[in-house]
């Protein structure tokens, strides 16, 4: 896991050349239009659309609970209020927050389990 300062200065970066955003995030599909309006354009989707890609289903986001234990070593600061739940981006190696997003998104695969027994067919 990375250090208070390292976690200062990638979430710093994310900030100034991924986007990261919003600053201040809400599930309400009315709030920070212009930082969604701003993310469809840069994913060529809609506003809408884009409000779906939150680190929270990003391929880089980690909140196991053994990360999520490792984090609890880095304190608290100003950029986790409000902003949902912590978890580790490993691609740009911060804490992010799952109601957030940037241009580092992609799309997290689940597979899924199939319940049925195919061996009694």
């Amino acid at each position: 896991m990375i250090s208070a300062a390292e976690n200062r200065k990638n979430t710093q970066n994310a900030i100034d050349n991924w986007m990261l955003g919003p600053e201040k995030p809400s599930n309400r599909p009315t709030d920070n239009r212009d930082y969604w309006r701003e993310m469809g354009a840069a994913w060529l989707l809609s506003e809408k659309e884009a409000r779906r890609q939150v680190c929270a289903n990003c391929e880089y986001y980690d909140n196991t609970p053994e990360t999520k234990a490792e984090m609890e070593a880095i304190p608290f600061n100003a950029f986790d209020a409000g902003a949902g739940f912590r978890g580790y981006c490993t691609k740009l190696k911060f804490i992010c927050h799952d109601l957030r997003s940037c241009l580092a998104w992609e799309r997290k695969d689940f597979e899924s389990e199939d319940m049925t027994d195919e061996s009694e067919d």
